[in-house]
């Protein structure tokens, strides 16, 4: 008796192991087990080896915490780009790394020891590098969940002992040719952490400030007509900061702009022209009858009493002074402006600022003295009421600088620190550091093309680098005085012994070691003694992480073709590096910069735990898998900020259901394809075959452009259109493709 036809066995039905669901949170750490324990991120480097170099270069989160959306969309963006190059012909090694020292590490240290000061300092640093390591290990374990290839068996920490020598080494080199000096100039400093703080660890938040309007009584002199005005007039100036009053040494005047005297039931009062009407209405001024009007420069000499202390102040020109707000007169204090600073040595007024680290006034009246100064703004408040000098008082809401760690307001202060010359050309240089910088910028490909002008403005405008800081997680400034006469060591042979302690010991060696340890045998100042005291301050960390391109980028990696951050690196690692770069190796870091834009929720918020709206990348793993979180990765415009949130990755999932069961589709029916059999040559193809072939090539050919020029998400939306669009309907109910 025949058997039974099986219809099932006479059709070609697609025969595949690849399985139409996913299920990526169970598969997903399988395959990541598999591909490391087949060393696949070595093997694919071996494949590569003789092939053109491509280099990105990592930029180091600090190892605090759990990483977040925006620290995993910029390493998968890293990842995207390195495995690109790969795929596209280039030997491209990735080595991550991590930014170990400074104040984010100590300040948390501190935390767990319950204040600060509780361990000597080489046992703090011991401290500081076990918090550190535990958390690169979680780093690593996070990114490697993330498919991320990479050398994470040895990646760049810039506290290992090779590091911390270079960074030591590249700053004597600074050093050595003149660009680096001490000096008291205002910095930003945080009161809270006792320390001086970089521009790039200062953020703007919101903040209430004393806002007043002072009178500062006119005691004589002044040019022309201005000298003749009397001293029943005062001038009236405006400020936020009634605690940098007693420092106050001068007022400033714009040499160009027209001021008047205006007769007003609280006096005769001087201020600019364009100003009476904001005057009146800020301090409840009914009637301004103006009395004269006179040039600013007349102003400059003229002498002006203080409110309540017993000194006179003069006038000064300065082109600073705006329109914007205030009186268009400016309360000057060197010791607390940069502005303020300039002026001072213009005209050689005192830089003032007696103020501890905690920020507490040594000297003064004794209303404030012992204060701190932010407990001193109402106390300055009701000495200006108590004199008759204070002509209006209520809260300013505005934007003010803040330390980035502990969150509370920062203020100026003049302090001595270690500066590195921006305008001073270094021994045998024509040229600043701050020229050879600018002209760098030039030659660096900047995407977005914004980056270029964004960085022009910042290294043209940013003051000297202050690079000292006074804490003790870091690399040690490598300067010694003699006991004797006090002069600093200048014998950079000597001084690049240390370098070789930190090599071997790292710069714990500054701890563990007296200076006589730690410089040549017989070292001796020109004094003829041969004792030494060390410096206490340590590097910025931006001049650590500045270094990274000097310690991880050896021979032809140097310089790197890429860096990509986020945008607020171009006043952090991304200018750090370019000066330090360009002051030891007279050349920018960097071929190429890409910025991304930040993650932000479905209501276009910054994400945060406060708010209870932050999606962190193991959550999206555990939930919904890494390929999806790469997936979003790749079809956002990440040069602009993007938005995130649990609908985003349920339209994900259904495109990557799409694109998935297309693939599937593919090899089911490739299944018993064989090329040497099966080929046929272009002439014997259908229309339709020719057609479709066609098209995948237009496809491939520009996606390999999107790719070479980082524009992923062309090609997640060209691929999941042609999934969609071009694919599905070319298929016949046998469910054969027609190019077979």
């Amino acid at each position: 008796m025949a058997e039974p036809l099986e219809l099932k066995k006479t059709l070609n039905l697609p025969k595949t192991d690849f399985p139409m669901k996913a299920s990526l949170p169970q598969n997903e750490p399988k395959q990541l087990e598999a591909w490391y324990a087949g060393n696949i991120y070595e093997r694919i480097l071996e494949a590569r080896k003789g092939k053109p170099l491509f280099v990105l270069h990592d930029g180091p989160p600090y190892p605090t915490g759990e990483i977040h959306l925006g620290t995993g969309l910029n390493k998968i963006l890293k990842d995207l780009i390195v495995k690109t190059k790969s795929m596209a012909g280039h030997y491209a090694p990735y080595v991550p790394g991590w930014d170990c020292h400074g104040l984010p590490i100590e300040t948390q240290v501190e935390k767990e020891l319950g204040g600060k000061g509780k361990v000597p300092p080489a046992e703090f640093r011991k401290l500081c590098r076990e918090f550190a390591t535990h958390y690169v290990e979680q780093h690593k374990r996070d990114f490697k969940r993330l498919g991320i290839f990479g050398q994470w068996n040895d990646p760049y920490l810039t506290m290992s002992f090779g590091y911390e020598a270079t960074i030591a080494g590249a700053f004597l080199d600074f050093m050595e040719k003149g660009y680096v000096y001490r000096g008291r100039k205002p910095v930003y400093w945080c009161i809270y952490d006792s320390t001086a703080l970089a521009e790039a660890e200062v953020e703007y938040e919101d903040h209430s400030s004393p806002s007043i309007w002072v009178k500062f009584g006119v005691a004589g002199g002044g040019k022309g007509d201005a000298a003749k005005i009397g001293k029943d007039v005062s001038a009236v100036i405006w400020t936020t900061t009634p605690w940098t009053l007693p420092h106050n040494r001068a007022l400033a005047f714009h040499p160009d702009f027209e001021y008047v005297v205006v007769d007003t039931e609280k006096g005769a009062l001087l201020l600019a022209a364009d100003r009476v009407t904001a005057l009146q209405a800020e301090c409840g001024i009914k009637e301004a009858k103006v009395r004269g009007t006179f040039k600013g420069r007349d102003f400059e000499g003229m002498k002006f009493q203080h409110p309540f202390l017993d000194i006179q102040v003069p006038g000064i020109l300065a082109d600073y002074v705006t329109l914007d707000q205030g009186s268009g007169i400016v309360h000057t204090a060197p010791g607390h402006g940069a502005d303020d600073f300039n002026s001072g040595q213009k005209y050689g007024l005192e830089t003032y600022a007696p103020l501890d680290d905690k920020g507490v006034y040594l000297e003064g009246l004794p209303e404030y003295k012992g204060k701190d100064v932010f407990s001193a703004n109402p106390i300055v408040v009701k000495l200006l009421g108590d004199r008759g000098a204070l002509l209006g008082h209520h809260d300013y809401k505005h934007t003010y600088p803040h330390c980035w760690r502990c969150h509370n307001p920062v203020i100026f202060r003049a302090t001595e620190q270690w500066f590195i010359k921006m305008d001073q050309p270094a021994q045998g240089r024509q040229k600043t550091l701050r020229e050879e910088a600018l002209e760098e910028i030039h030659q660096v490909k900047w995407i977005p093309a914004w980056g270029e002008d964004r960085m022009y403005e910042m290294i043209e405008k940013r003051p000297d680098w202050c690079v000292s800081r006074q804490r003790f997680w870091g690399v040690p400034i490598i300067v010694f005085y003699c006991d004797g006469c006090g002069k600093r060591l200048e014998d950079y042979k000597a001084l690049r012994n240390v370098v070789k302690w930190f090599e071997k010991e790292g710069a714990d060696a500054w701890y563990k070691h007296s200076p006589e340890e730690l410089l040549p045998a017989g070292t001796k100042c020109a004094c003829g003694a041969s004792k030494w005291r060390k410096e206490n301050d340590i590097l910025d960390v931006w001049f650590d992480s500045g270094s990274s391109h000097l310690s991880v980028l050896k021979g032809p990696e140097w310089p790197a073709d890429v860096y990509l951050e986020g945008p607020d690196q171009y006043r952090g690692w991304f200018h750090s590096s370019l000066l330090v770069a360009t002051g030891v190796r007279d050349a920018a870091p960097y071929r190429g910069i890409v910025t991304h834009g930040w993650t932000l929720d479905e209501q276009g918020r910054p994400m945060s735990k406060s708010l209870g709206n932050a999606l962190y990348p193991i959550e999206i793993c555990e939930r919904w898998g890494a390929d999806l979180l790469r997936l979003w990765v790749s079809s956002v415009e990440y040069q602009a900020d993007m938005k995130m949130s649990e609908r985003v990755m349920t339209q994900l999932s259904e495109a990557y259901r799409k694109i998935r069961n297309t693939f599937r589709f593919a090899l089911g029916n490739l299944s018993d394809f064989d090329p040497s059999r099966d080929a046929l040559a272009n002439s014997q193809l259908e229309e339709i075959d020719k057609w479709m072939l066609d098209r995948t090539a237009e496809l491939v050919k520009k996606c390999r452009e999107w790719y070479a020029n980082y524009e992923f998400h062309r090609v997640y939306h060209a691929i999941h259109d042609y999934c969609v669009v071009r694919a599905a309907p070319h298929k016949q109910p046998s469910g054969r493709p027609v190019t077979r």
